[in-house]
């Protein structure tokens, strides 16, 4: 099942290429630009076959794509001919390069509007926050956020769900955050600036949610179904050898206090629903699983009529963009570690196949954000993308002063060669990143 995941990934992944390169293709045939060569994947071809005056491919390496215009690019003192990229004026060439952005803007709005049609059933968490003594140097608890508090508002944003939070939180990118709570029928507010996990770029506050750990299943696998646990059993304290022990208030203090003893005998001590108290020791490692289901509220959330669910789109898609732009933001403050959160062809399709598992919805909307992100990519103003050929047809446009095409030429050559310096060095790091997280 494994190969079968990936191959969804990477067919998943070659799609949003094959959209890509299609506006060029497409934009470039409008504008009378002869193309030589459009190709989906790199390197040797698996497949090609010439159709006009152009050469159709599968590439061997399913990592991206290309759309070749003849004469895009200049290299000596030829004549330009009719059809070539150079012989059209600044906007049909405006639009030949700015297509491949605009296909992926317009995929993403398609994919979210066909995700937001579906039905779902999703975990929901009240928006209530837990936090453990470990996480008393973090923002929340520093700002007088604790154990139990409700959360109402964040930004003057209405909160309904656990969920809601983390979405808010982890999109605000290290702004600061003005949080609405309630705690004993008290509603008070506190201002919080998040800190930036340096290896992901997320904003985080130190809260967890609030899961009380009464059991709801018990796997048949589980070491613990021996000992007669039932639904609506209650999991209240673990220890160790060393009778360090901790009350489990929330399913966070039970994760936190395995993470922190491992390779050691657990006693975990359960109460029973008529109040019988039971417990049992297990060898924690690293593998270690309990086969407990804790209990949490499932809901289903019906899909949308399509005209709503394509309205809908619409701002799902700018706050994407929102997002990759702040994203960008923090990449050039030094906050955020690189290596760790930038992620190529490679990293990407091993998250897509991990996706893949997780339904339809899931896939529709990830796709959604990595086309959207293509595209918001591709529009960055550097040397060999379309960004930095929408920049000077812009200019040619505006000024009505046409630019050097030899010029232009040299300039996305360096581009170019840097930039596949640069995907070079991130392939090895997602092998790297992928080999530790096995």
């Amino acid at each position: 099942m494994t190969i079968i995941f990936y191959a969804l990934a990477i067919i998943g992944f070659l799609t949003l290429v094959f959209v890509h390169e299609l506006g060029h293709l497409v934009f470039a045939k409008i504008s009378k630009i002869n193309v030589v060569r459009f190709s989906i994947g790199w390197g040797k071809p698996i497949v090609e076959k010439k159709i006009g005056e152009t050469v159709y491919q599968i590439g061997i390496f399913p990592f991206g794509g290309f759309c070749q215009m003849a004469g895009e690019q200049i290299v000596d003192d030829a004549p330009i001919a009719e059809g070539d990229f150079y012989s059209k004026k600044p906007l049909p060439r405006l639009l030949a390069v700015s297509g491949g952005v605009l296909f992926n803007l317009l995929l993403g709005i398609v994919l979210l509007s066909f995700a937001g049609m579906l039905p779902s059933m999703n975990v929901y968490l009240p928006p209530v926050v837990y936090i453990p003594e470990s996480l008393s140097t973090q923002p929340a608890y520093q700002a007088g956020l604790r154990s139990f508090d409700e959360i109402l508002k964040i930004n003057g944003k209405e909160i309904y769900s656990f969920t809601d939070l983390q979405t808010i939180i982890s999109q605000i990118m290290g702004e600061k955050l003005t949080i609405e709570y309630k705690r004993d029928g008290q509603i008070s507010t506190v201002t919080i600036v998040p800190n930036v996990e340096r290896n992901t770029g997320r904003s985080v506050i130190g809260v967890y949610p609030y899961i009380k750990p009464v059991i709801d299943t018990v796997e048949t696998n589980s070491i613990f179904k021996d000992i007669g646990l039932e639904k609506g059993d209650l999991l209240i304290s673990v220890k160790n050898e060393k009778n360090i022990s901790r009350n489990i208030l929330s399913t966070a203090d039970l994760s936190e206090f395995l993470e922190s003893h491992l390779y050691e005998n657990i006693t975990f001590t359960f109460q029973k629903k008529d109040g019988t108290i039971i417990e049992k020791s297990a060898f924690v490692d690293k593998q270690f699983d309990p086969g407990l289901n804790f209990y949490v509220e499932y809901r289903k959330t019906p899909g949308l009529p399509f005209y709503k669910s394509f309205i809908m789109s619409f701002p799902k898609s700018i706050d994407t963009l929102d997002m990759f732009i702040k994203s960008l933001r923090l990449l050039f403050s030094g906050k955020v570690d690189v290596s760790q959160s930038v992620s190529g062809p490679v990293k990407l399709i091993y998250i897509s196949s991990k996706v893949v598992q997780t339904g339809l919805k899931n896939v529709l909307e990830f796709f959604a954000l990595l086309t959207l992100i293509l595209g918001a990519t591709n529009l960055l103003p550097i040397p060999a993308t379309d960004g930095s050929y929408i920049l000077f047809f812009l200019f040619e446009l505006i000024s009505r002063k046409k630019l050097n095409p030899k010029t232009i030429s040299k300039i996305q050559t360096v581009g170019f060669f840097l930039l596949l310096a640069l995907m070079i060095l991130v392939f090895i790091n997602d092998i790297i990143t992928i080999k530790d997280l096995f």
